[in-house]
């Protein structure tokens, strides 16, 4: 696909001021997500306008913060599907909310339509997108530069029907006279994230008591600042499983800790051990 590549704030900004406000554009976003390195970064914006494709990369040392609030922030509205996601990672990366988005997600839900974007699109637009490999995309490694060719027709495909999508569902959801359920969804789909603490998404709250929970935050966080250091995806350092184990079994030493964790990588292993000995005896010990 051709695409012009908006690599500076100049050309950010120049974009920005071309647009015309009656007309929306298509949106989409591609990030790291604790999958190669440690936390969450935005990677790539992709975008369509009805006649052109273009891309802001992030990473790139030309293009600043400021330009991406910019575009985020403006008033032109963004045609998206399923933003909440997208969002939250643009409030936790730049302590924004994505302004003046359309979320297509919200029509289908209000037409009893639940599928992703490619059966959204294949429902209602009758394609069949087969070029790209979908599923080998979606752990793709977007941190990396250059990017392929494959993964930027992967990323443009998820804006290339938005526009498209919203004219159909709109039209759908008018004639099933279900508008009032479509505004409702739209209006929530657009709501400024709400964070919750990443441990309190390991496993549901009603499975512990009071000290179980303070336990999972502590070796949560333990687990945290290695991964950090190291500059590695958290499940690298200690899974996910053995944090909730570790909580809900309250080992009352640190022998039995290190039974419940068990073997813990060389690369890690002295830092692991100092920062789950501190997680201890801040969760019982004090």
């Amino acid at each position: 696909m051709k695409y012009v590549s908006l690599d500076s704030d100049e050309k950010i900004l120049s974009f920005i001021s071309s647009l015309n406000q009656s007309s929306p554009i298509a949106v989409d976003l591609e990030g790291e997500f604790n999958l190669h390195i440690y936390g969450e970064h935005l990677c790539l914006i992709q975008i369509f306008d009805g006649k052109d494709f273009y891309i802001i990369d992030p990473r790139s040392k030309a293009v600043s913060e400021k330009a991406i609030v910019a575009f985020f922030t403006s008033d032109i509205q963004k045609v998206w599907f399923d933003v909440q996601s997208d969002n939250s990672l643009i409030f936790k990366v730049y302590g924004i909310t994505i302004n003046n988005v359309f979320d297509v997600r919200a029509l289908a839900k209000a037409l009893g339509f639940m599928g992703n974007l490619i059966s959204l699109e294949e429902e209602f637009l009758k394609l069949n997108k087969d070029s790209v490999d979908k599923k080998k995309l979606q752990q793709t490694n977007w941190l990396k530069r250059p990017l392929t060719d494959e993964q930027i027709e992967y990323a443009l495909s998820d804006v290339e029907y938005l526009l498209e999508l919203k004219r159909v569902l709109l039209i759908a959801v008018e004639e099933k006279g279900v508008n009032k359920e479509a505004e409702f969804l739209l209006h929530s789909a657009c709501k400024k994230p709400k964070l919750t603490p990443p441990w309190s998404k390991l496993c549901s709250p009603r499975e512990l008591n009071k000290e179980q929970r303070n336990a999972l935050k502590e070796y949560f966080i333990a687990r945290d600042v290695v991964a950090k250091r190291f500059n590695v995806p958290a499940y690298m350092v200690l899974d996910k499983h053995k944090i909730v184990e570790l909580a809900k079994k309250c080992p009352r030493s640190l022998d039995e800790v290190y039974s419940i964790v068990g073997p813990i990588s060389p690369r890690f292993k002295s830092y692991l051990n100092d920062s789950l000995k501190k997680a201890f005896e801040r969760a019982y010990l004090r």
